[in-house]
């Protein structure tokens, strides 16, 4: 009798042990959707990245995001104009715009395992780990949890997002020619002034054009406080369509820092708003060495 009651403990705990590893794999399962929104704030102010909803104040860039097969990723841009441009097999999208604009929604449909990656150029990069243009979305097999090669390449399908122009006008286009292609600055300059250039299309033409320098404000005072302080600003109204060649001079307080550490790091950013449609903003770094 005793032994019977030892066998029939054993069993109990054989099936309860099966049970509990059965249900190991649907803890562990991928969520099937996931959300991405545009933040100006990433890690510090003014650093534009993907982040996820409710993240907090300076997060760190959702640089890999993780979701089920047959999943499905939200995207929403309410602040810097983004694009997404797949770099790999692209997943069917509805509403996510493949040219850099703001105040838009949309999602991306991934019916197959595999890692998907893509990138939005004009959200902030100053090289290394502060690149926050590049994202990879990692779909996990539905039963083994791998993440195969994703299939060949296919066109996805795009609808063009809803923009804040008004029913009554036209389509715009992008006030810049070429996206980010447009803007010509080279991370490296002497001097304290910052020289570049950027390709105002038609649709930009008659609109207006500011160029911000930013630095640390440890690089201008004996502080470790990473807050960015502006040094340097271009205002432009008016613009013609074509190359707009510009300058922008260091503040009294930038050249001071400049002459002292005989370099500075500089957050670029240029900001495009035109007469119609949406306003485009470009950040970039760049070292002035004295």
């Amino acid at each position: 009798m005793l032994l019977r009651a030892r066998m029939l403990v054993s069993f109990i705990l054989v099936g309860l042990l099966g049970a509990a590893l059965a249900v190991l794999p649907a803890l562990a399962a991928a969520p099937s959707e996931a959300k991405l929104e545009v933040n100006e704030n990433c890690v510090q102010a003014d650093w534009p990245c993907w982040a996820t909803p409710g993240s907090g104040a300076n997060p760190t860039p959702a640089s890999k995001v993780t979701i089920a097969t047959g999943g499905e990723v939200k995207f929403a841009d309410n602040a810097t104009a983004a694009a997404v441009v797949w770099t790999s097999p692209a997943p069917t999208c509805s509403g996510v715009p493949t040219t850099a604009m703001t105040k838009w929604e949309g999602a991306c449909k991934f019916e197959q395992a595999g890692t998907y990656k893509f990138e939005s150029s004009t959200l902030f990069n100053e090289g290394g780990s502060l690149d926050y243009t590049k994202y990879e979305i990692v779909v996990e097999g539905a039963t083994t949890g791998t993440t195969p090669t994703p299939p060949t390449a296919t066109t996805p399908t795009t609808t063009t997002p809803t923009t804040t122009t008004t029913p009554s006008e036209p389509g715009h286009g992008s006030p810049l020619h070429g996206e980010s292609k447009a803007l010509k600055l080279a991370g490296n300059q002497h001097g304290s002034t910052v020289h570049g250039s950027i390709d105002v299309s038609q649709a930009g033409s008659g609109g207006g054009l500011e160029v911000g320098l930013f630095a640390a404000r440890a690089s201008l005072a004996r502080t470790a406080n990473p807050a960015q302080v502006r040094v340097g600003r271009l205002l432009r109204s008016s613009l013609k369509a074509g190359n707009l060649p510009f300058s922008v001079a260091l503040t009294a307080k930038g050249k001071a820092a400049l002459r002292r550490h005989r370099r500075l790091a500089l957050k670029v950013k240029i900001t495009l708003t035109p007469l119609h449609g949406e306003t485009v903003t470009i950040t970039r770094a760049v070292i002035l060495r004295a």
